[in-house]
């Protein structure tokens, strides 16, 4: 049983080593339902300087498939989701329709039917023009727009505002063709509408559709600059908490990944348990129905925000039982002074798709700073969550290495305990 396990061990390592791309091809197609998966495999993809491009009705195929990037374009390349990519792979991997949440094979495969048989589409009302509407319905079509995978026709604002006008004409068509009664001179060409000249929606809302539609963002979220700066203004981070901190009270902040509405027992109040993560920790926080009354409207998903409370500890488990609670906002927020005996050292964090140059960096220039200080990386592990480092050595952590390391990640990658 165990050499079944090791030859199988042996033979996708050596698969991963040898042929990258077909490899993460596979494991990306195998575990296209869980998007938690396919979040830790584009990292992966980046480590590997392997490209993944997104969704595009004119390349895409059922699964995630192998694409040349030799004739791709600049601007295809940029919209690529491993980021810009200094990479000597002859081939990236095209995102996969049916990873797209309301896309079923079914519409999938007239989509490649009507591809195969008179090329790629043009435009939104080619495409009305030439699926099969009954299987390419409106909430599939909607679901593409919003997932980017109709960018090259125009913008998605402009798509969807004539996405009804689209399937209305073709059914027009369609019913026309099957009575038998074809327009004068109908050449079976696209009905032509034209695209509304107006502004495309906010980054903000583009970042929803991706994260409703296939379950996790296709680049940076929304609340990481936010994250990135909350440091500063708590008095430690989730993943320092222990039982010694029971019964004090803190200053926590972090992203909201879950939040869960109760009702009392006793009074019928609403109240509720939020699950914080500040990127390399989460813990659960208890709000009571007085807090939770003033602090519901931004007690969402995906928020960042501030609270005040008291550790608890509940079933084995710390938690924070919440007095008070604020949206983030890093030009109003208070600065904490920490007590150097909830944490020490420097935190850095090193954002998605560093490559292993820019570690090295990192770790010529601390080393350039011995001190008695210790010094922690915090890598992206594939989800929104972060992976702790503790290095092997100490470092003295002045203002001179603080702006050679921003100078190198960024501003909110240096962080002082």
């Amino acid at each position: 049983h165990a050499a079944s396990y090791a030859m199988i061990a042996y033979q996708t390592a050596y698969m991963k080593a040898n042929f990258p791309v077909e490899f993460m091809a596979a494991v990306m197609t195998a575990e296209s339902e869980d998007a938690d998966k396919i979040a830790a495999a584009i990292e992966e993809c980046k480590r590997l300087l392997i490209v993944v491009l997104p969704p595009d009705i004119n390349k895409s195929f059922v699964d995630f498939t192998m694409e040349g990037l030799k004739a791709l374009s600049a601007q295809d390349l940029e919209r690529s989701l491993s980021g810009e990519l200094e990479t000597k792979v002859k081939q990236g991997i095209r995102f996969g329709l049916s990873a797209v949440k309301n896309v079923g094979v079914l519409a999938i495969e007239s989509i490649l039917k009507a591809r195969q048989e008179n090329g790629p589409f043009t435009s939104l009302m080619d495409v009305c023009g030439r699926v099969d509407t009954r299987l390419v319905n409106r909430k599939t079509l909607e679901s593409l727009i919003k997932a980017g995978a109709l960018d090259s026709f125009g913008k998605r604002s402009s798509q969807l505002l004539i996405l009804d006008q689209c399937l209305g004409e073709s059914h027009k068509k369609s019913r026309s063709q099957a009575a038998g009664q074809g327009m004068l001179f109908d050449d079976d060409a696209a009905f032509d509408i034209t695209l509304p000249e107006v502004d495309e929606m906010p980054l903000e809302q583009l970042l929803v559709f991706e994260k409703d539609l296939l379950g996790f963002y296709l680049h940076e979220p929304p609340y990481l600059a936010k994250l990135q700066q909350i440091g500063d203004y708590v008095t430690c981070n989730i993943a320092d908490l222990s039982d010694e901190y029971i019964g004090q009270k803190l200053t926590l902040g972090g992203v909201i990944s879950e939040v869960k509405r109760v009702l009392t027992k006793k009074t019928g109040a609403e109240m509720a348990f939020v699950k914080l993560s500040d990127g390399v920790g989460d813990i659960e926080c208890v709000v009571f129905p007085q807090t939770f009354a003033s602090s519901k409207d931004f007690l969402i998903k995906d928020e960042v925000i501030l609270l005040w409370g008291r550790i608890d500890k509940r079933e084995e488990n710390l938690s924070l039982v919440v007095d008070n609670t604020a949206p983030f906002e890093p030009d109003s927020a208070r600065r904490v002074d920490r007590d150097d005996t909830v944490l020490n050292g420097v935190l850095i964090t090193v954002p998605k798709g560093a490559g292993v140059d820019i570690l090295q960096r990192i770790n010529r220039t601390l080393r350039q700073f011995p001190g008695n200080e210790k010094v922690t990386l915090l890598l992206p592990n594939g989800s929104n969550e972060l992976r702790r480092m503790i290095l092997p050595f100490s470092i003295n952590p002045d203002e001179a290495l603080e702006g050679e390391i921003k100078n190198i990640l960024g501003e909110g990658a240096f962080r002082r305990g």
